[in-house]
Order: C-alpha cells, then sequence, then structure tokens
C-alpha cells in the first residue's frame, strides 16, 4: 500500500540491524564500539532499560542523538508520519508511538487479534508447556496448521487497511487509487512465488545457500514487496540457486550435517552462522521471513485480501499470531525436508515474544521427535550481551554431537 501511495518506507528496526554492523567512523579497529552499542546507551541514559529490544534502543538512541545524520550512511530521515502493527512484537506499538511523539508526527497502529490455535501445547496450570496427550502432532500428523481466520477477524483488520489508506491521504494528500494497489499486489505475490521457489532449491544436498544468507535476501520481498526492483532480484537469486542445484555445486565442499536456525539473526556478528562450515555443517534453512503461499487474489477488494493475508501469515518464525504448537510443526516439517540433523534457537534475551518459548520448544522437539538442540543468549545489535567463551563452549559440545549423529535421511 505504501509503495501504491508513494510513500517512501524507512523500517526503523532494520536500521538497527545496520548499526550493528558499523563501528564509529567507520572504523575497522575492535576496540571501537558498534554503532548500535552507541545508541543503546543513548537510550538508556534517557531510562529505556538494557533489557528492552536492541531495535528499540538503537533506533530511539539514535533518534535522541542530536545529530541523527552522524550514523551509518547518513542516518534515517525524519518521519512525515509512523505506521506500524502489533504483529508479534509486544513493543513495537509503544516504541514507533514514542518515536512519533519525538518527531511531532502523526501515529497509525494496525491492531491484529490474538488468534486461537487448534494445536494444543501447553496445559492449564501446568509449570511446563507439553504436548498433550491428544496432539495430533504426536499422533505423526506434521502438516498442520492454525484454524482459518473467522469473518469478524478479517472485518475487523480490513477496517483498519482501509482507515490506514485514508490516514495516508490525509497527511500526504496522495489518493489512494485500486488499479495501482492491484499492480502492487500483482508484482508481490509473483515475488512472493519466486521465493518459494527459492526455498526447494534451498532443499538441495549439498546445500546452494546458508541461513546467513536467508537472512540477508529477505529485505527486498520484506520491505520493498510490491517493486519491480524486488521482483527482478528474486528472478536473479532463483536461477543462480538453479544452476547451483544443477551443477552440484554446494556451500562447503564436504557437507557432513544440516542445521535449522530459529530466530532472527546476530547482527553484530553474523560470522557466528558459519561456525560449524570448517566441520562440516551447515545451516540450512531459517523459518522467519519465508512465507507460505498467498491467498488467491481478489481485486475486487484488495484491502481484504491483505487482511486474509495477515492473519494467515503475520506470524513469521512464530507461526500465525505466535502459536507455540504451529511453530513446533513448522520446525518438525523444516527438519524432514530440509534433512536437518538438528537446530540452533536464538534465546533472543530482549524479546518476550521469542525468549519464553525456545525452552519449551527446544525441549518437545528433542523429547517428542529426536530433534537435538542449542541454542544463542544475547540480544540482535547490542554485543554487550553476548558471552563468546559460553557460546562457543556450548556449540562446540553441539558439534561432536552433531558429528556422531551424521546425516539424515527422512
Amino acid at each position: 500500500l505504501l509503495q501504491a501511495m508513494d510513500v517512501y518506507p524507512q523500517i526503523p528496526a532494520h536500521y538497527g540491524v545496520l548499526t550493528a554492523m558499523f563501528r564509529r567512523g567507520g572504523s575497522k579497529d575492535p576496540n571501537v564500539v558498534k554503532e548500535a552499542v552507541r545508541f543503546c546507551k543513548l537510550a538508556e541514559e534517557e531510562g529505556f532499560a538494557s533489557y528492552n529490544c536492541g531495535y528499540a534502543r538503537t533506533t530511539i538512541g539514535h533518534a535522541l542523538s542530536g545529530d541523527m545524520k552522524d550514523a551509518p550512511l547518513g542516518g534515517l530521515e525524519p518521519p512525515d508520519m509512523v505506521i506500524t502493527t502489533s504483529c508479534v512484537c509486544d513493543q513495537r506499538g509503544k516504541w514507533l508511538r514514542y518515536l512519533a511523539q519525538k518527531f511531532n508526527v502523526p501515529f497509525f497502529l494496525i491492531d491484529f487479534p490474538e488468534r486461537g490455535d487448534d494445536l494444543a501445547f501447553a496445559m492449564p496450570g501446568q509449570r511446563n508447556p507439553v504436548l498433550p496427550y491428544h496432539s495430533s502432532l504426536k499422533r505423526g500428523v506434521t502438516d498442520v496448521y492454525s484454524s482459518p481466520p473467522a469473518d469478524h477477524e478479517i472485518d475487523y483488520v480490513e477496517r483498519q487497511w482501509r482507515d490506514m489508506a485514508k490516514f495516508i491521504e490525509d497527511v500526504t494528500g496522495h489518493k489512494y487509487d485500486q488499479d495501482r494497489f492491484n499492480e502492487t499486489l500483482d508484482l508481490a505475490y509473483k515475488s512472493n512465488e519466486l521465493r518459494l521457489q527459492v526455498l526447494e532449491y534451498r532443499k538441495a544436498v549439498p546445500a546452494p545457500m546458508t541461513s546467513a544468507d536467508g537472512l540477508s535476501v529477505m529485505y527486498p520481498g520484506t520491505y520493498t514487496s510490491g517493486t519491480q526492483r524486488a521482483y527482478d532480484f528474486y528472478v536473479e537469486l532463483r536461477d543462480e540457486l538453479r544452476q547451483k542445484v544443477e551443477d552440484k555445486v554446494g556451500v562447503i565442499p564436504d557437507e557432513k550435517f544440516r542445521l535449522l536456525w530459529y530466530g532472527l539473526g546476530p547482527w553484530f556478528n553474523m560470522s557466528l552462522m558459519n561456525y560449524f562450515e570448517n566441520i562440516g555443517g551447515v545451516f540450512i534453512y531459517e523459518p522467519i521471513y519465508n512465507l507460505a503461499p498467498f491467498p488467491p487474489r481478489t481485486p475486487e477488494n484488495p484491502f481484504r485480501e491483505m487482511a486474509l493475508r495477515c492473519l494467515q501469515f503475520s506470524g513469521g518464525m512464530m507461526g500465525p499470531m505466535g502459536s507455540l504448537g504451529q511453530t513446533v510443526s513448522t520446525l518438525v516439517n523444516a527438519a524432514r525436508d530440509y534433512k536437518a540433523a538438528g537446530i540452533v534457537l536464538f534465546y533472543l534475551i530482549t524479546c518476550r515474544p521469542v525468549v519464553y518459548p525456545v525452552v519449551a520448544i527446544g525441549r518437545v522437539l528433542e523429547e517428542e521427535f529426536g530433534i537435538p538442540s542449542t541454542t544463542l543468549e544475547c540480544d540482535l545489535v547490542d554485543e554487550r550481551t553476548y558471552n563468546e567463551a559460553q557460546t562457543l563452549a556450548r556449540w562446540e559440545a553441539f558439534a561432536e554431537q552433531m558429528l556422531k549423529k551424521g546425516p539424515v535421511a527422512y
């Protein structure tokens, strides 16, 4: 919708990613702090606790810095308006509302209803979540999904999409054009079909692409969806992977075991995702940012189409609306489809929607499905939270376990 109404989107969270990769002044000296740490400290000095999301602290610190251009790639431009959703992230609403207040610009939030799940996971009153005896997952059914959205849920979100278009009209003076919106949606659907083809090629052995690459190439489809540039990017990526699969070219020459990655990226040190490669291990799939097929196009009512799409797929790595059962189902399916021997769970200590279920998910995957796991414990961008000695000791033991297990065949 933003593309169709000539609104240029800036993504604060993704700018937080960028600041985690740059040191002050572009320095390569490891003794110079990352820009993300500098901005986090500025936010903390103003009372934003260090246990808040690193994305939030980074972008708030950037806004508080006094000179927003004194930042990687010239910083973010002050916004004309702020638009966000309540999806998954429980800080985004307040964090971006604060930025709207800071810049004195209009604020709009699309609220997604919390949805029920037909995959029972947690029994009332129990300390630890478990898969109950009647779970279809325990009966060997892995292709399970959350219940379809109810009409009243779709109505609720559809109205908000219409309100958002009116909001943009009021702020910018740009008029909503349904034909142009449908054109962007057509491109978005075509791009998503290409992304699904990419996922199919990624199942090949040896792996033609890693999860680190997957977390990098998600940007066009996630943040520039509906543009010709995004579509062209995925055509090129699809063709490159197809050629690698045909030529049997893998990421590493001697692939011995394959791993899933659950969570976002450790943006301050993405080399962690190459850790297992020198002993034959490769991360081959990450559920976050990878979408399922879109529902059918309904050009006569694109707002309702968007509402349905959001309700079905807005949960990302957490499954629709943060469903634990759906997450387990997704990972069990992925382990089978991508022939993964184990999984690394990003225990994201500053993100409640992720950190709370990770331990339970890991336990259920191992006890119920024989899929072992280990963890990475830190923030996404604040490298002060990362303990390298503890992490590598844990991962070294996990690597030995994976080498003993060897390749798997589902």
